[in-house]
């Protein structure tokens, strides 16, 4: 199995090309670039057999994770690839103070995963101070073949990572940002719509007749699932204002009718969002608690089945969503074009930096190219573990199983140890992951595929188990049949809102230091200001008379000058 596996790893290395300014990093030995103590690009174990490499790591973990040596991704790394690790464990909840106190001290390991460094930490760190290596140099065919390749044949990838001079100061997760499994996602009970003799709303005013439709099912109905701080529905709303972001607070900066907005102080449009937000809420059509409901207690708003639109794939919270369907993006008397954005989380800067004092930077390079290969099944396999056919690799673990007709993955021990695990992500989390999804490497299309390579199955029988809804009069009665929450929530955003979907403000924006300084100071204060003055609009605190009011305060505290950072940058791109 492992020898199916690597030989679906190999690369197309006479097709990469280097990229122009690319160098071959320094190298003590081996003709192609590559140290003696590494095997063949492509193939396991990375270090050789016979030789003894560490990498020392810091990554970030769940809270409900085990010890790091306890995944079995950290076996799979010190068997597999022969790769001895020391890691340090640090989470969500200690990240910022943890990240802060060991740049302060320069005491770093060869790398940090799942740190998120922003693009002003990795100015500060990389570029100001030097405590982060530059990895442009090691990006080339020898020594990082499979994201060299990804390079060649998308260079807006690493121009969307590399700074002005051309430094790749971390690496991240790559996915196709127009993918239907990438855009932000948005659901409408479509059974509940059928029942009120309505269409799927393409207008704000149809959407919002519908949730009041809703609302006439029960005083314990909450049309617009969710809070401001866990799947916030209100994208929706902005996104029908013309506001084209994926931030459903507003404050990001997007782009409305091409130009750069931020939204919370944009006085052409924001102002009736807030006056539609704040009939919402008091028609009852969000919840009374929207600004203080956390991510458990709206776990369980959207898992009781008494709301009718989410900002999430409903298999998320029901093990039935056969009455769900993809909403349809929605035009305005401000926006008179459907469009929706495109993923912002999909070409990601921080996900991987290397320390400059790294001692074996060729080998940490080398270890972070293997998650850009195999056609992003070795992705899939960090997060989700080994197929169960891996059977040298299983390590424990039950391995997952591909069903060959529904394409639906199962693990036996979730079936066995239901009392331990609620669920596939769940069991991910406690038993199979060392970092998070969307941290590093070479996402895909579709993971079914991934999940079909890895269990080893041939090109011929590959199958990514999704309809052809183009064939189809009407592809949202699929809800009825599509048991596979993956299938089923890509199919339903491939009907209708991937037909929309259009290219929005640049993910990752690097300024240089002291702009970057200005333009945090600036946001925080923004950022403060207009949170708490937009609730109070939508809850009724404060008037909304006093819009002119609001948008004079929030320039006076420099929105316009923050816009214009962000502008000038923009501009710099065209």
């Amino acid at each position: 199995m492992r020898n199916q596996m690597l030989k679906a790893a190999s690369v197309v290395t006479a097709a990469a090309l280097l990229l122009p300014g690319t160098v071959l990093a320094e190298e003590s030995s081996g003709a192609s670039g590559r140290p003696d103590y590494l095997g063949e690009a492509g193939t396991l174990p990375i270090v050789k057999e016979g030789e003894e490499k560490t990498l020392s790591i810091a990554c970030l973990m769940s809270v409900d994770s085990p010890d790091p040596e306890d995944t079995w991704f950290y076996k799979y790394i010190e068997n597999a690839m022969n790769i001895k690790l020391e890691v340090t464990k640090f989470t969500a909840e200690n990240r910022d103070e943890f990240i802060s106190l060991m740049f302060a001290d320069g005491d770093l390991p060869d790398l940090i995963i799942g740190g998120a460094l922003t693009t002003n930490e990795l100015v500060t760190y990389g570029q100001v101070e030097g405590q982060l290596a530059d990895l442009a140099p090691y990006i080339n065919e020898d020594l990082m073949p499979n994201l060299t390749a990804v390079y060649v044949e998308h260079p807006e990838y690493r121009s969307a990572v590399a700074d002005a001079d051309g430094h790749v100061w971390s690496l991240g997760y790559i996915n196709d940002p127009t993918d239907k499994g990438q855009i932000p996602r948005a659901f409408i009970n479509y059974d509940w719509l059928e029942e009120a003799g309505l269409e799927v709303p393409e207008t704000l005013d149809d959407f919002i007749d519908a949730l009041r439709a809703f609302k006439q099912r029960g005083d314990d109905i909450i049309p617009l699932g969710g809070s401001y701080t866990s799947n916030n529905p209100s994208l929706m709303i902005l996104n029908a204002y013309g506001y084209n972001t994926t931030d459903p607070t507003g404050l990001s900066i997007g782009l409305r009718d091409g130009e750069v907005v931020l939204p919370v102080a944009d006085r052409n449009a924001y102002g009736e969002y807030l006056k539609t937000m704040n009939t919402l809420y008091t028609e009852g059509l969000i919840d009374p608690d929207f600004f203080t409901m956390d991510s458990t207690t709206v776990g369980a708003q959207l898992s009781s089945g008494n709301v009718g639109f989410m900002a999430q794939a409903p298999g998320v919270f029901m093990p039935d969503a056969s009455a769900w369907w993809g909403a349809k993006p929605l035009t305005s008397d401000y926006n008179d074009t459907q469009m929706w954005p495109s993923s912002t989380t999909s070409i990601t800067e921080g996900g991987l930096v290397m320390s400059s004092t790294c001692e074996d930077p060729e080998l940490a390079m080398a270890f972070a190219d293997w998650f850009f290969g195999n056609r992003g099944a070795n992705y899939e396999m960090s997060g989700n573990g080994p197929a169960d056919t891996m059977t040298d690799d299983l390590y424990g673990v039950s391995g997952f199983h591909i069903d060959p007709d529904t394409k639906a993955m199962t693990f036996q021990d979730v079936i066995d140890h239901p009392d331990l695990y609620s669920g596939n992500n769940d069991y991910a989390v406690k038993v199979i992951e060392l970092w998070g999804y969307k941290t590093l490497g070479l996402g895909s299309t579709s993971s079914t595929l991934q999940r079909e390579m890895l269990s080893g199955w041939s090109d011929d029988e590959l199958d990514d188990g999704y309809p052809d809804i183009t064939t189809m009069d009407d592809p949202s009665q699929l809800r009825k049949t599509l048991t596979d929450g993956d299938q089923f929530f890509r199919t339903a955003l491939l009907d209708t809102l991937c037909p929309y979907v259009v290219d929005g403000y640049p993910a990752v924006a690097y300024l240089d230091e002291d702009t970057a300084q200005e333009a945090q100071n600036l946001l925080m204060v923004i950022s403060e200001y207009a949170e708490q003055e937009s609730a109070k609009f939508i809850t009724g605190a404060r008037s909304l008379d006093e819009l002119d009011n609001y948008f004079d305060e929030i320039e006076n505290l420099g929105a316009k000058d923050y816009v214009k950072i962000y502008a000038d940058y923009y501009a710099s791109l065209q």
